[in-house]
């Protein structure tokens, strides 16, 4: 297939194209939003988990801005048409599949790094005070992004392309348990941190009820629930597919509607992680629900 620059799957290309321009619209507008707010209050950003945050959302921008255009033309033309020879054409491909995948683990990794840091400031804080100063998060997050390159260049040199419409697959045995291990230790570093923070706070709130009374805290605690409820609906909408892609690699061979249904439901977290932000940080929030109270008051 990888002489084959010509659209022959058995699905419809100009439709993944729609879908997936939508999710790049409404990922801009999300993400455009909650930068220009994070740019516009300042002092959040003697905080860690602000700098985690805008490297989520710059993460995010790239993925839409570098990687979505190309694909969106190429299914729409149902041809890959970047470059004028068969070796122009393919090194355009393995540069775009470079960032989808560098993309991918910075979201990754950066995800993992939130959830230890909400961990830290809430089960620990002692700890997160002492260590987790802004300049900390910032070398950090440089070595997510330095790291995730390199990662993403083992897969590119690693996998095989489907040249067509530029989305890559491997038949090493080794890479496809090489990526299964490294989504298993991402994901559990995100579910045990956020289980633990989970368990304490809810044990925190149950502790004082007991004192204020269980009125006070009632409405806390469903707050609680629906918080982590949306966050393992989403985050498991986002990653579940792909994961089950790697995951049934190591057994049969994958047909490419797969691979497709797996990057859509992935490119939804750059819509969903905005959002998320926009609720849980109160700077966030507070500038925003000004911005409605005040469109409310003008009509």
């Amino acid at each position: 297939m990888e002489r084959n620059f010509t659209f022959t799957g058995n699905f419809s290309g100009p439709a993944v194209a729609a879908v997936l321009t939508v999710e790049m619209i409404l990922a801009l507008i999300a993400n455009g939003v909650v930068l220009s707010i994070t740019l516009y209050q300042k002092k959040s950003w003697k905080q860690s988990s602000t700098i985690f945050f805008t490297s989520l959302i710059l993460a995010h921008l790239v993925l839409n801005l570098l990687y979505l255009p190309f694909i969106i033309i190429g299914l729409a033309a149902e041809e890959w048409i970047f470059g004028s020879t068969d070796e122009e054409k393919r090194g355009t491909c393995y540069f775009n599949d470079f960032i989808y995948w560098w993309m991918v683990i910075v979201i990754s990794i950066t995800l993992a790094a939130i959830s230890f840091d909400r961990f830290l400031f809430i089960v620990k804080p002692h700890l997160h005070k002492q260590f987790m100063r802004p300049w900390v998060a910032l070398i950090l997050t440089i070595a997510i992004w330095i790291l995730s390159a390199v990662l993403s260049s083992v897969h590119v040199f690693g996998f095989h392309l489907y040249i067509d419409i530029c989305f890559s697959y491997s038949d090493n045995i080794g890479f496809r348990v090489y990526f299964v291990l490294l989504s298993a230790i991402v994901l559990m570093i995100i579910f045990i941190t956020s289980l633990w923070t989970f368990c304490f706070t809810r044990r925190f709130f149950k502790d004082q009820s007991v004192i204020a009374g269980e009125s006070v805290y009632a409405s806390k605690k469903k707050r609680l629930f629906g918080i982590f409820g949306a966050m393992l609906l989403i985050y498991g909408i986002c990653f579940v597919p792909g994961v089950l892609y790697f995951l049934l690699l190591l057994f049969i061979d994958v047909p490419i509607w797969f691979i497709i249904v797996a990057i859509i439901c992935f490119l939804f977290i750059t819509i969903a992680s905005p959002v998320i932000q926009s609720y849980f940080r109160p700077e966030i929030k507070s500038v925003l629900v000004s911005c409605f109270l005040l469109c409310n008051c003008k009509c």
